[in-house]
Parts: C-alpha cells; structure tokens; sequence
C-alpha cells in the first residue's frame, strides 16, 4: 500500500514539473523574439481599440485627433503643412480652435483618428488590421465598455505561436488572438477577436446543438421510412390498376343475335302463296277452294 502511495506521488509531482517547465517566462524567446514582445504587441492593440472604440469618444486622445488634422491638412495643401499651419492662414491659434471644436466632435472623426493611427485601409477588406478593425466593432455590441486586461497567455505548438489576451468589459469580455509563425515572426499571420461566453452558456448552446441535430436526425428517418412506404405501396396501387383495366377489357357487350324466325315465317308465307297460285293455275280452280297444309321439300 505505501508504495502505491508512494508511485502516486511520484506521478503527481513528475506531472506538475512537466507543466511547470512548460510555462513560458517574459524573458524567454520564441522564434527570434522575447515573450514579452509577444504580449506586449497583443495587449497593445486590445487597451488600444478597447480605449478608442469602447470609451468615451469625448475623451479621445487629443493627439491622435490632431495627426488625424495634420494629414488632412498634408493631404490637400502638400507635405509640411500642418494644420497649425492652415489655422494661421486664417489668424487663428490652434488652442483656440481645440477649444472651440474639440469637444464638439462627432465619432466619426476619431475613428478617422484611429484608422490613421492603425493604418487601417477599409478599401482593403482582407488586410488583417481591417479584420481586426471591423470584427471588433462587431463585438463591441455586446461587450459594453471597455475596463482593462484581464488575462494574456503565449503558446507555442509546433510551428506556430499564439498570443492571446483577455480584455474586461462591462457586459462581456473579449478575447483577442494573434497567430505567428515560426518561421517570421515579425508579424502576426492571423488576427482574430471573440465574445468569452461563459461555461454555462457553452454547455447551453452545446445542449440546443444536441437536440436540434437529434431532431434533424429524426426528421430525416421519417421521411426515408415514408419513402420506402412508398416504394412497397405505388407497385400494389399499379397492380390494381393493371387488373381493372384488363377486367374492363375483358367484358364486352354480347351482340344480339339476328332474328332468323320471323325472316323464315315471311319466305314459307311466299312461297305457300306461290304453290298456290300454281295450283290454281293448274286445276283451273280457285285458291279459295283448297289448303295448303304443309310443304315437304325433296
């Protein structure tokens, strides 16, 4: 019994020291670059678009709002110029302005802002920030606002890395995922965000996943069993249909036979008027004077 125990043990703390040395430390490296730097790129863009696009857009970053202006400004007056530049073209300082105008504005332009900063091309619906960009948006619906990191992980299996970071928000966290490969590491090869949906609500849909494929399954029985009812039903059906239509041929309507007896009567009536005559013409006497009783023919 004790070395039962002791085996026991054994394995327990060989198994934790397996798991111990698997855990991966901010110092070690991966493919030419510290685990930190994975984290860091990560979470980044999670505190980043969680900042931007599910806090307050009144408290945007004034600094992104104004490197939104100045390539504006770039954009139709030439490389250099800034928009403190164009203000000044009209004797206006750019306190004064951002005072007037920064409070007044709307979303659309800090995420102009955003964009700008991220090198987001929305033209470009493949490009991997643009995924990003637009998934999270989508998310954002039922996450709610955005509150800090919550958890971030690095893995490696095989040839690929997996840096994975779990943002806290009001209504439902989310967790933002970037994929390497070992091969080049300086950019990720796939960039994915996901609503966290607790156990509760995985063990729901996996249970409505359950019965709706147990309910398909069923559905489809009935229907094969209703298809070879058929198959034994339509060839009976044929058949009787076969044998009413040779049973409507083999009745016919027997034709009426010819009346023979009344034709006969009028040919013996001629013909006894016939001897008749020749009798009388004969004897000379009339036909009123005899009877003709029977005929016999020889």
């Amino acid at each position: 019994m004790k070395k039962k125990i002791s085996l026991l043990l054994c394995t327990l703390a060989l198994a934790l020291g397996m798991t111990a040395c698997g855990e991966l430390k901010a110092s070690d490296e991966l493919a030419g670059r510290k685990v930190s730097s994975y984290r860091k790129e990560v979470t980044d863009y999670m505190a980043s678009f969680g900042d931007d696009l599910a806090g307050d857009h009144s408290t945007a970053s004034k600094q992104d709002y104004l490197n939104w202006l100045d390539a504006q400004v770039a954009a139709q007056f030439g490389e250099g110029t800034t928009f403190e530049m164009f203000l000044a073209s009209y004797n206006m300082s750019l306190d004064d302005y951002m005072a007037q105008e920064y409070a007044n504005v709307e979303a659309a332009v800090f995420d102009d802002a955003l964009k700008l900063k991220y090198s987001i091309d929305l033209s470009d619906d493949e490009a991997l920030t643009t995924v990003l960009y637009n998934d999270f948006n989508e998310c954002l619906k039922e996450a709610g606002e955005y509150k800090g990191i919550k958890d971030y992980s690095v893995e490696k299996a095989g040839k690929t890395i997996t840096s994975t970071v779990i943002g806290d928000f009001s209504k439902r966290d989310l967790k933002m995922t970037f994929v390497y490969s070992t091969l080049d590491s300086s950019v990720p090869t796939a960039m994915n965000v996901e609503p966290v949906y607790t156990l509760g609500e995985i063990m729901k849909k996996a249970a409505l996943n359950t019965v709706m494929g147990i309910l398909i399954v069923f559905v489809m029985l009935i229907v094969m069993s209703a298809v070879i009812k058929c198959f034994e039903i339509i060839p009976k059906i044929e058949k009787k249909l076969k044998e009413s239509k040779e049973t409507a041929e083999d009745v016919k309507p027997v034709a009426a036979a010819p009346v023979a007896s009344s034709n006969n009567e009028t040919d013996d009536l001629q013909l006894v008027a016939v001897i008749a005559a020749a009798i009388a013409a004969s004897t000379g006497a009339s036909t009123d004077s005899f009877v003709v009783r029977s005929i016999k023919k020889r």
